[in-house]
């Protein structure tokens, strides 16, 4: 089987979107696939071009092989993840890039993907879908235009939001097959009148051989040896690694670590970039906290240790309804490596949470609530040792790269089934089979 995997975010890009391309691509190349990845110029998120990529980007375009993996970058718009316009501008370019290359770089008989964010890769694989006659899957990780008003970048009504969302409604109504990451998105979709056996769960998954045995004698070597680097004694050590992004609503850690400035126990580390980097700084010589250590970006390598040396992580979102239905990829690293959670997110990730018992869940943007979680952890090691090695099993059972690449290859390879019983004109009908069971909602409007 042939597969075009569109992505604007892929490694050495360390964000969830390019580990998610990355993980199944490699799964599906081991079970016997061509597998080709059209992708950007890494630059994300500090819209900076890698060093090595820099020569490579003025060429346009250039091919390369990661693990069996044919990686296609395409030329793109370098910019930071902050503003309107220079955000927009570099989802135009590469959406803009990608169609053209991947009319040229698709294998015949394939099947494309086009994942989000950023919904114009969207547009992407429609359009190298319909050039080719071949099916598409449309991967959803953020729903828009509602992710637009999440993040703050623009209100329900607006002109900006209207456009957004018929591009979405576009792409739902004309994707083969609709990939989303979780639940509680695919019973939205239903609910706004899409039908719902296009619609497939496949989650985000976690590849377990990147993550340490917590018990392990490696993994006490690692956690030692980073603490010492970091100059930590017997501190508890709360960890953040991710985007600073505006979805993420990091002043409620910065508002914890305040609360609990005078308990010389407790450190907070901070590893990540993003839009908000110097927003939270400032925030941070404004509070003046001496317990808050941020430690830039780091190899995606290294974010095993960095999970080792931590005591609990800390995975907080803004509090707004579309976040209900998000899933945070990093949530579930830590709960691999065997680390206790604390969430502040509403919705589908805190039932994973609760099910698993692999953490403590907080409501939203509640730094006290947040404070009193870090205590709890720190005063009850027995319990921050269970939830930790709740939520490693949970994991290892439900959420492993290996079985939910299988599920998606199994799906791709119906799709491709019903592509070559007959041409494709418009949609095709879906497979019989949905990878989930969900409950039939009553619909809404229809899309």
């Amino acid at each position: 089987m042939n597969i075009l995997y569109i992505s604007q975010y892929f490694p050495p890009e360390a964000c969830a979107p390019a580990a998610r391309v990355d993980g199944f691509s490699r799964e599906w190349v081991r079970a016997g696939a061509e597998v080709t990845v059209l992708t950007g110029f890494p630059n994300h998120p500090e819209g900076i071009l890698h060093p090595e990529y820099r020569k490579l980007w003025r060429r346009g375009f250039v091919r390369e092989e990661r693990e069996g993996v044919k990686v296609c970058r395409t030329w793109l718009y370098p910019s930071a993840n902050r503003g309107l316009w220079g955000r927009g501008a570099n989802y135009a370019s590469f959406g803009v890039s990608a169609a053209v290359a991947g009319s040229c770089v698709v294998p015949r008989n394939a099947v494309v993907i086009a994942t989000s964010p950023q919904i114009l890769v969207g547009l992407s694989g429609w359009l190298v879908g319909a050039a080719r006659s071949l099916p598409w899957v449309f991967e959803v990780r953020d729903l828009w235009p509602e992710s637009l008003v999440g993040v703050g970048q623009t209100a329900a009504g607006t002109l900006l939001y209207r456009s957004v969302g018929r591009v979405a409604n576009f792409l739902y109504r004309h994707a083969t097959h609709i990939v989303v990451d979780g639940d509680w998105k695919r019973r939205y979709l239903i609910e706004r009148g899409l039908e719902e056996s296009r619609i497939s769960v496949m989650r985000n998954a976690i590849e377990e051989d990147s993550f340490l045995d917590p018990h392990s004698e490696s993994a006490r070597q690692s956690r030692q040896a980073l603490r010492q680097e970091l100059g930590l004694r017997d501190e508890f050590v709360l960890l953040y690694a991710g985007t600073l992004g505006m979805a993420h609503g990091l002043e409620t850690i910065l508002l914890a670590a305040a609360r609990l400035r005078e308990r010389g126990e407790v450190t907070f580390l901070v590893m990540g970039e993003g839009a908000e980097r110097e927003q939270l700084l400032a925030r941070s010589r404004e509070l003046r906290l001496t317990n808050v250590r941020y430690l830039g970006k780091q190899p995606r390598d290294n974010v095993p240790a960095y999970l080792m040396a931590a005591d609990a992580c800390l995975v907080p979102l803004r509090r707004s309804e579309v976040f209900k239905t998000a899933i945070p990829s990093k949530m579930l690293e830590a709960m691999a490596a065997g680390r206790p959670v604390i969430l502040g997110v509403e919705g589908e990730a805190k039932e994973i949470l609760i099910e698993a018992g692999g953490g403590i869940a907080v409501p939203p943007d509640d730094s006290e609530a947040l404070a009193d979680a870090i205590l709890r952890l720190r005063q009850q090691p027995e319990l921050a040792s269970a939830l930790g090695a709740n939520g490693r099993r949970a994991v290892r059972e439900k959420y492993s790269c290996r079985q939910q690449a299988r599920a998606y290859f199994e799906l791709l390879a119906r799709l491709m089934s019903i592509a070559q019983r007959r041409p494709v004109s418009g949609r095709l009908q879906p497979p019989e089979a949905a990878s989930v069971d969900t409950p039939k909602l009553p619909t809404g409007r229809q899309i």
